[in-house]
């Protein structure tokens, strides 16, 4: 007696651009943004984004290094106080970079500096009737941020546009559903007969953006069917 295991899908690394942020309400959910990867799994389910998320970098061009530090504070709770005041948006707090202000010489480019503070925060667009794709609730975004007087020497910069959705773990019974139908149409295309081992479902829900709209939800499975000879 012989066993054949026949692997249907491949094992998909879990990309580090799809990781959670805090969605900001006390309510402990998270929003988990999508990128525009391939999905190299079967089985996936279609939904409507909830909101788009616009990364904003903060930076303070002061020359003194506390100053910059306390710009670039200043900057973040501007823009978190007026997304909340507003009641359009939300915000999430991002990576915060802190170092001692640099200067140097650079041989093609000239003089340079580094600048001593940065922080990320991300603003979460929801979509609406007025708002139904990526293009109008990015645009949104600019006016907001556009409108806003930085204090001192503050700026920003925009970075990629990204569909996201709130608490993505709840599509996971309809897709376990969607994955054992997967399973049955295997047997029942390859043999009656056979032990079928799906591994990987325990891992968490990822996205990929499918259009300016919608995202795909999938579990990173491996489905191997062996059978007897």
């Amino acid at each position: 007696m012989k066993k054949f295991a026949i692997v249907m899908s491949m094992v998909v690394a879990i990309l580090p651009a799809m990781a959670g942020i805090s969605s900001g309400w006390s309510s402990g959910l998270v929003v988990v943004m999508a990128v525009p990867e391939v999905r190299t799994v079967p089985v996936s389910l279609a939904v409507p984004a909830d909101f788009v998320s616009v990364p904003i970098r903060v930076i303070s061009d002061q020359k003194n290094t506390a100053l910059a530090y306390e710009e670039t504070r200043q900057t973040i709770e501007l823009i978190s106080k007026k997304a909340k005041d507003g009641g359009q948006f939300r915000t999430s707090m991002g990576v915060v970079s802190l170092s001692r202000h640099q200067g140097g010489f650079g041989i093609s480019s000239g003089s340079w500096n580094q600048p001593a503070a940065s922080a990320e925060i991300y603003l979460l667009v929801p979509f609406s009737k007025d708002r139904d794709n990526i293009f109008s609730a990015g645009a949104e975004a600019a006016k907001f941020i556009e409108a806003l007087a930085l204090p001192g020497k503050a700026r920003y910069e925009l970075g990629a546009l990204q569909l996201a959705v709130e608490n993505p773990e709840q599509y996971r019974a309809k897709l376990l559903g969607l994955i054992a139908e997967e399973i049955k149409k295997t047997r029942e295309g390859v043999a009656s007969q056979g032990n079928v081992k799906v591994e990987g479902l325990e891992g968490s829900v990822l996205l990929r953006q499918a259009d300016e709209r919608n995202v795909e939800l999938f579990l990173s499975y491996k489905l191997s069917l062996s059978i007897d000879k």
